[in-house]
């Protein structure tokens, strides 16, 4: 009951975030699209704070973030194992997400999450899902930064999806442009998956891992199953690839020394 209170809490004090977001980015509305997002970034990045680090008062662990690229322009892949894990992957890897459509109509997120770099794309559309490779291929030459989750929604048994969606990374390598692998985990502690319910003060984790040499590969879907082979060995090593135990919490994430 306390965690569901805290969840819908949470929820309101979320939108009211999204709100300060959406008032700090409009004014770059006057920008186009493609030059606006790497201005915009900043305020969401705020957004991304206060999400993890105001509502939730998480207790996060940074791994490699050194690893991430100079210049921007570059896709970070990530496992997705609660909504906790769009703010971590915001702030701290200075990128913006690819999303379903329908969170383009909660009040403040759709506006604030368009303006800032968000594309949002219809999941049962074939012509949709393919517009989108465009969308993103076209935002990321401009020099803005996106992450996708390629199990295409949360982990619903704490296990790495085995269907992924990789078509953007086989595109990102044919384009040029950098991927990065990364790992989240112990976020659906913060923020679990079912219902709404917010746990305070968790302890979660991102570990980011230095690109695959592209020159190494010659085909673009190779390439791409490589590097989600990487984010699926974090996944194991931090232990966000197993089944959750019945009736508790997941396991503690593991320490760096």
């Amino acid at each position: 009951m306390v965690a569901s209170l805290l969840g819908l809490a949470g929820f309101v004090t979320v939108v009211l975030w999204a709100a300060l977001a959406s008032a700090m980015i409009y004014p770059f509305a006057v920008l186009p699209r493609g030059k606006r997002e790497r201005l915009a970034i900043w305020p969401a990045r705020l957004f991304g704070w206060l999400c993890v680090y105001v509502t939730c008062l998480a207790r996060v662990t940074l791994v490699g973030v050194e690893n991430l690229p100079r210049k921007p322009g570059y896709l970070v892949v990530s496992n997705h194992r609660s909504w906790a894990d769009v703010g971590l992957l915001i702030l701290h890897t200075r990128s913006l997400g690819i999303s379903k459509k329908e969170i383009a109509y909660i009040p403040f997120f759709g506006l604030a999450g368009y303006l800032a770099g968000v594309i949002f794309f219809d999941r049962r559309s074939k012509i949709s899902r393919g517009r989108v490779i465009e969308d993103a291929l076209n935002l990321l030459h401009a020099g803005a930064n996106l992450h996708v989750f390629p199990e295409g929604t949360r982990t619903r048994d704490g296990c790495v999806r085995e269907k992924v969606f990789l078509r953007l990374l086989s595109s990102c390598h044919q384009s040029g442009i950098a991927v990065v692998p990364a790992c989240v985990w112990g976020t659906e502690r913060a923020v679990p998956a079912a219902g709404i319910a917010l746990h305070l003060r968790q302890e979660v984790g991102l570990e980011i891992g230095a690109p695959l040499d592209p020159s190494a590969y010659t085909s673009g879907a190779e390439y791409a199953r490589d590097t989600w082979a990487r984010v699926v060995s974090m996944a194991r090593s931090r232990g966000a690839d197993q089944p959750f135990s019945p009736g508790s919490p997941p396991s503690p994430p593991r320490s760096d020394s």
